[in-house]
């Protein structure tokens, strides 16, 4: 029987010291698989546009040293302070109004329109760093979609987006109804 087993691995976590260490444990453990960079956005980008690639770049070595199969995340699950401070108004808003706080995953909301050219930027930069080494096996988009139910968002920016959404999916209120069945009223 041919198994793959994984493991999810935080290097920016750890001392640099233990890396190869712990990918050779990793390997004789029976793991193939290693998931790294879905939560490394702000030691990849301490400040904008300044990028501190080195650690992951000898992070991914050291997992294929051990003859690993790495998994690269997009780090777009956890954006950094930088960009907070710079866009206030990209958290998301629950139902009731409160305002999801900095510091744990997707405090942003997705439709700010701000947040996604960045991450469209963060991910076509790791594309171009990383698109073909070899190390690299598969590569992960983000992290846990709308998990702790964050994918959705009640902000002026979600409202904006869902009305022109419809608006391009169907031109009219009129065929708007049609197509909801709201039409009776």
């Amino acid at each position: 029987m041919n198994r793959s087993l994984g493991v999810c691995y935080y290097p920016e976590h750890w001392p640099e010291e233990i890396w190869d260490r712990d990918a050779q444990l990793m390997a004789e453990t029976g793991l193939t698989w290693v998931r790294i960079g879905e939560f490394s956005w702000s030691r990849l980008e301490p400040q904008l546009g300044q990028f501190d690639w080195g650690w992951l770049d000898r992070a991914i070595a050291a997992l294929g040293k051990a003859g690993l199969k790495v998994i690269l995340g997009t780090p777009t699950a956890t954006p950094p302070r930088w960009m907070l401070d710079k866009h206030p108004d990209m958290l998301a808003h629950g139902s009731n109004g409160e305002i999801r706080k900095f510091g744990s995953r997707r405090h942003y909301c997705f439709s700010h329109v701000a947040y996604r050219e960045e991450a469209r930027r963060i991910t076509r930069l790791m594309a171009e760093r990383y698109g073909a080494n070899p190390i690299i096996a598969a590569w992960q988009t983000d992290n846990e979609y709308d998990c702790h139910d964050t994918a959705i968002s009640y902000s002026t920016h979600a409202k904006h987006a869902f009305q022109d959404w419809c608006a391009q999916r169907y031109q009219s209120p009129q065929a708007l109804n049609a197509a909801w069945g709201n039409v009776f009223w």
